[in-house]
Order: C-alpha cells, then structure tokens, then sequence
C-alpha cells in the first residue's frame, strides 16, 4: 500500500532521522569501547565521540517527534494510540537507550579519553563497563527497529 500525501512525507522523514541518527549511535555503541581498549592511535575518533553521542542523542527527540505525529494517521484502517504495548515499549526502549548513551556511554568515553591523553596507554579497565553500556544501548535501538516494523498486537 503506497504512502501518500502528508502522512508518505512525514513517514520517509521519521525513517531517513532513524537512518542518519539512530545509526551513528549503535555504531557509536558497538565500535567506541574496543577503540577505548586501543589507546593513542585511537584518539583522533574518540576525542569527538562524546559530543557526537550527546547531539544525536538529543538529535534522536526529533526522531520519536516525527513517529509521534504518525501515530493516529495510519492508513491502515486500525486506530492506533500511545497506549499500544508496541509503542509505549518502543518509547521506553528510546529513553533507556537515550539515557544511556549521553551519559554512561558519552561520559565513560570522555573519562577514557582523558586517561588515554594523561597516562599515554589505552583505558583498558574501562572496557567492560563501556562495552556493557554500549551493547544494552545497541540492544534497544534493535529492539526499537523490530518493534516499528512487527508492531505485536495489532
């Protein structure tokens, strides 16, 4: 069924946010602790990572706005609202994920980055504590993307 009109337009916004905002945040997620792990070499990506996890964080808002507005224009026929199981998990997911990231996340690597630059050596200890951070963050955004998609319960 194609998306037509203002509800297509609002659609392909909410996926193309999801794509450049959410991606660089599971990327962050997934690849920042081992870079953490590798040191010196490694500060030229990891000096910027904890503003550029903070400003996609907050840059996610306009993400969850966007599917907001999409809430009861579905053309499906069925009448949705915030209180289906699928979406007041998918906005708990966000927060969880969120949360997490601009400040476990975004702040372990900024404390990483800070003992790299002070000791010259990489922040190993700090691995398993980013990587835990970073991997239940990644968690949720998935869980989020299936969760857009299947929609249980409708």
């Amino acid at each position: 069924m194609p998306h037509s009109g203002a509800y297509g337009l609002i659609l392909a916004l909410h996926v193309l946010a999801a794509m450049l905002v959410i991606g660089p945040l599971v990327f962050g997620g997934l690849f920042l602790p081992a870079l953490a792990f590798v040191g010196l070499r490694a500060l030229p990506v990891l000096k910027p990572a904890p503003l550029l996890l903070r400003i996609a964080g907050a840059a996610s808002l306009g993400v969850v706005g966007l599917g907001a507005v999409l809430v009861h224009r579905g053309p499906f026929g069925s009448i949705r609202g915030y209180s289906d199981g699928w979406l007041t998990s998918s906005i708990a997911l966000w927060a969880i994920a969120t949360l997490i990231t601009v400040t476990i996340l975004a702040g372990g690597v900024a404390t990483a980055v800070a003992e790299i630059v002070q000791t010259g050596t990489a922040a190993r200890h700090r691995l398993p504590w980013l990587a835990l951070a970073g991997l239940v963050s990644t968690a949720c955004w998935i869980s989020i993307v299936f969760l857009m998609v299947i929609k249980p319960g409708m």
